[in-house]
């Protein structure tokens, strides 16, 4: 069951606001592999195979969605 949300790490040629390390949409992580990367802060494919960092729901931006892989199913 996938309960817990991760977003990718900014590369320099993303651009973008300087001082956010995280970029893109939420993906969707597993729980059992999500928990302990949230602690340990190491990136772990979300559902649909896209590297991320787990982030805490407080972290999350009021207009983010899960990208459409995620949400929807491959």
């Amino acid at each position: 069951m996938a309960n817990l949300v991760g977003r990718t790490r900014r590369t320099p040629a993303d651009g973008g606001p300087a001082g956010e390390a995280l970029t893109g949409p939420l993906h969707a992580v597993d729980a059992a592999v999500g928990r302990p990367a949230q602690e340990s802060h190491e990136d772990v494919p979300a559902l649909c195979g896209v590297p991320v960092q787990v982030i805490p729901v407080e972290d999350v931006p009021d207009d983010a969605g899960l990208c459409q892989t995620c949400q929807y199913g491959s």
